[in-house]
């Protein structure tokens, strides 16, 4: 199975490295069409989250030089591959469909069994198939894993308690402020997927007071109608309220920092104890807004430190995930394979169809009194008998045999047929 997959993840690599190798959508087009281009690259697909730069590749080339493809994007980035050489992790073959299928399902993910994953796989192969980069091998894997990771979803208890990133947050915040987040103010900036999420987890944890604003303008103004009780500032006025906030999130897809230290430090004069979160990857705040007297900050990779409630539940779930996806994968790799003897497929089928009609027209032959209807009843009938038959056969041994000897039994069939004259 010629499919690969490298990238470096939350597990392998800090947020200061992760944060310089992450693509926006735009990014990500221009750097597919980029690596598609790469000798022996057949198609692509990047995926890139807060937690994750992965790039899936197929290839017809039997030693495929995976190194070529962490080269790009990082010259891409106009990075040193000598600098982050040793961060990636490099998968083949089942083990690379197995990876997908485990990042779909949320196994993968930092929060164990998250929902935003599924989300961001689709968004991943849905920017692939508008760059042109993606076709049947990875089309389907990708497919298959996204149906897998809704059967997971579905029938285990991993989806019973909707975990993320967001929820992380919205737990620091409980155990931050331990008498109670009622009397408390808050910022978010940014009102994207992450934005939305914390507004509802501030929301649903009893936030006094939320004020929304964003780098892009109105937007803000429109959470009003989703969020009642959020208030809409402009961006430039956001350093206005921090004297007044307790709590300030930021979730952009801004490349510029939307907080700095000297800007918090100039507009904050009330002392108190404030935490600030920044849940953007590439990082939306100065890292030195925590030295700044009263106020913890904290990062996506902070947050690993957050226990989950019901984790060993979860690890139970987990379990039972990892064994649904062995049967996806299973089938997965069932496919691919089959298309390898396709052709001795199709040249059987050719063989056998071929020996029904000599054996039709020696039949209706002697219909004498047969007229034409009848005799394309007869032929249709016995058509579909022929071909029931070798399609049962040919199912039973792709679903039973393993790859090599799924290549003999056909191969053989096809001899016996060419050997007992059956071939014209």
């Amino acid at each position: 199975m010629n499919i690969y997959v490298t990238g470096i993840n939350y597990k392998t690599t800090p947020i200061q490295t992760r944060e310089l190798l992450s693509f926006n959508k735009n990014e990500r087009i221009q750097a597919l069409k980029h690596v598609f281009k790469l000798r022996g690259v057949e198609e692509c697909i990047l995926l890139s989250t807060c937690n994750r730069t992965e790039i899936y590749i197929y290839s017809q080339v039997e030693d495929f030089d995976v190194g070529q493809a962490q080269n790009a994007l990082c010259r891409i980035k106009e990075l040193d591959i000598y600098e982050l050489k040793k961060y990636f992790y490099v998968y083949g073959g089942v083990k690379a469909a197995e990876h997908l299928f485990n990042v779909a399902s949320g196994l993968d993910s930092m929060v164990l069994g998250e929902d935003q994953i599924l989300g961001q796989v689709k968004e991943a192969h849905d920017i692939a198939l508008e760059a042109r980069t993606s076709s049947s091998i990875l089309n389907t894997l990708f497919r298959e894993a996204i149906t897998a990771a809704k059967e997971v979803k579905t029938n285990t208890g991993l989806s019973h308690e909707s975990l993320s990133i967001g929820s992380l947050a919205a737990k620091l915040l409980e155990e931050s402020f331990k008498e109670g987040l009622s009397s408390k103010c808050a910022l978010v900036i940014g009102t994207g997927k992450m934005g939305f999420i914390a507004f509802k987890n501030l929301l649903s944890k009893g936030v006094g007071k939320i004020y929304a604003t964003t780098r892009a303008h109105g937007t803000s103004r429109g959470i009003l109608g989703q969020m009642p009780g959020v208030i809409a500032i402009d961006y430039d006025k956001r350093y206005s309220v921090l004297n007044e906030c307790d709590i300030v999130i930021s979730s952009t897809s801004s490349p510029h920092y939307t907080l700095t230290k000297d800007m918090v430090e100039k507009n904050i004069t009330v002392l108190k104890q404030r935490v600030f979160i920044d849940m953007a990857v590439p990082r939306d705040m100065d890292e030195l807004i925590g030295e700044v007297e009263g106020i913890s900050c904290y990062n996506i990779d902070s947050l690993k430190c957050i226990s989950v409630k019901n984790l060993d539940r979860r690890i139970e779930e987990a379990s039972k995930a990892g064994n649904i996806i062995r049967e996806f994968v299973e089938e997965y790799e069932k496919w691919y394979e089959f298309r390898s003897v396709l052709t001795e497929v199709k040249h059987i089928r050719e063989l056998v169809q071929q020996s029904a009609e000599a054996k039709i027209e020696g039949v209706i032959g002697r219909l004498k009194q047969a007229g034409n209807e009848d005799k394309e009843m007869v032929r249709a009938a016995v058509n579909g008998i022929v071909g029931d038959i070798i399609n049962r056969f040919i199912y039973n041994v792709r679903d039973n045999a393993c790859n090599e000897d799924m290549k003999v039994y056909f191969r053989c069939l096809a001899e016996s047929l060419k050997n007992s004259g059956q071939e014209p």
